[in-house]
């Protein structure tokens, strides 16, 4: 009986640590031509709010390796910015080419996070900085539920960032945050192996008046009826002790489905306007629902939200 329980424990033992190992790993950032990942920005209380898009455009072999070519497009600036990636083979780490400051320990490149870390396992990210993976369990993201891996670092000053992978959709979310700042990359939308997921246009949130209203609205879409895009105004008043308020519009399609995800950040009081492009979207009656809230700290009664319908004709 000992040795049956013996061999019970050793095939559970090795049935969790191949589960734990992960063999698609790479996977937490699928690096292929084509390949194309939207996000937000949004830096408080600097500014600005943007969204910028990287592509995969090619591949390049440089340094004895083979890199991914990855074009960085913003929604404020005319110009891209190229970078050259590619995942380590044995360690799983991501890197980056840098023909200047690179890390001492590696010809001409930098590190980012390594996707085969584990729970509680380290890795260096920018040749400098050790980011623990605290978290392996899953997130949900365009109403899918993926394992992810979540990458936290506090060590300087009333301060620290995190960083989460989710697998077979790469980086998700991207948090910094000081004593006087605070840093959000949100992923709106993305396009993986030719399936798009989410928002993937560079339409950003605009701030249109510099007066601060004295009370929270959702405006009617315009146009509606609209082809294949559309602007919806929204206001942020100062309420409460005026602190910034937690922002975020989602679209809806006719069955309730959530569809994308216009808005999630913090935003100052305001009026503002974003667009949505819905080219990749079938013709029909579509749902934007506006959630504005507080912080745990303040009354909820601070709070508003709001939906309204829209229709796309193609």
């Amino acid at each position: 009986m000992r040795k049956i329980n013996s061999f019970l424990s050793l095939i559970l033992l090795l049935a969790v640590n191949s589960y734990s190992q992960d063999t698609s790993i790479t996977n937490y950032y699928p690096l292929a031509i084509g390949n194309s990942w939207t996000y937000s920005y949004f830096n408080y209380p600097q500014g600005p709010i943007y969204n910028y898009k990287e592509t995969v455009i090619g591949t390049n072999t440089m340094n004895n390796h083979l890199y991914y070519i990855i074009r960085t497009t913003f929604s404020y600036l005319t110009s891209p910015v190229t970078e050259y990636r590619r995942i380590d083979s044995s360690s799983a780490s991501i890197r980056i080419y840098a023909s200047t400051n690179s890390c001492p320990w590696l010809s001409n490149e930098r590190t980012s996070d390594s996707l085969k870390s584990r729970m509680g396992d380290s890795s260096k990210y920018d040749c400098n900085f050790y980011y623990r993976c605290t978290d392996t369990s899953t997130v949900g993201i365009f109403g899918l539920t993926k394992k992810k891996k979540y990458f936290y670092f506090t060590d300087y000053f009333e301060g620290g960032d995190s960083r989460t992978f989710a697998k077979n959709i790469g980086l998700v979310s991207f948090y910094t945050y000081g004593a006087q700042f605070t840093i959000w990359r949100n992923l709106l939308g993305c396009q993986i192996n030719g399936i798009i997921y989410g928002d993937t246009s560079l339409l950003g949130v605009n701030t249109i008046s510099s007066e601060v209203p004295d009370h929270f609205s959702l405006s009617q879409n315009y146009p509606n009826p609209f082809n294949p895009s559309t602007v919806i105004r929204f206001q942020v008043p100062v309420v409460g002790n005026g602190r910034d308020r937690s922002v975020k519009m989602i679209i809806y399609d006719v069955l309730g489905r959530e569809i994308t995800t216009l808005v999630d950040q913090q935003m100052q009081p305001g009026s503002y306007s974003v667009d949505w492009d819905a080219a990749n979207y079938p013709s029909g009656v579509y749902f934007y629902k506006l959630d504005i809230n507080p912080s745990d700290r303040l009354e909820r009664s601070d709070g508003y939200t709001q939906t309204k319908k829209m229709l796309l004709i193609k």
